[in-house]
């Protein structure tokens, strides 16, 4: 499960981190902060990566925003705010493990799936 929420030291680490390797634009930045306040980031994205789905659900613009930037139009900052307290689950299913050659039905009319 993942939350949004604001913290300061987060917050700092994630700008010196960003700083280090010059990312610009849109980034994914994960991470875990601990029981005693330890932060640790375990990714980092240049990209639209993971955190996205919870970041436009809590509200930040982050397509029309970059969008905006890549054809030279303002950003609006205001924009890219997102409310804390949201929360995001995953589910991932397996729906079949098997040989791949037996999908192959040779019984089907043409036309037919397969």
């Amino acid at each position: 499960m993942s939350t949004t929420f604001d913290d300061p030291d987060v917050h700092d680490l994630v700008v010196r981190t960003l700083g280090a390797v010059a990312a610009r634009g849109l980034c994914c930045v994960q991470g875990f902060v601990l029981g005693d306040g330890t932060v640790t980031i375990t990714e980092l994205n240049v990209r639209i990566a993971g955190g996205f789905p919870l970041t436009e659900a809590a509200g930040a613009d982050l397509v029309g925003q970059m969008v905006n930037g890549l054809f030279g139009l303002p950003i609006d900052h205001r924009r890219l705010v997102y409310r804390t307290g949201v929360f995001l689950t995953n589910y991932v299913e397996t729906l079949a493990v098997g040989n791949a050659t037996e999908l192959e039905r040779t019984d089907a009319p043409k036309g037919e799936a397969r």
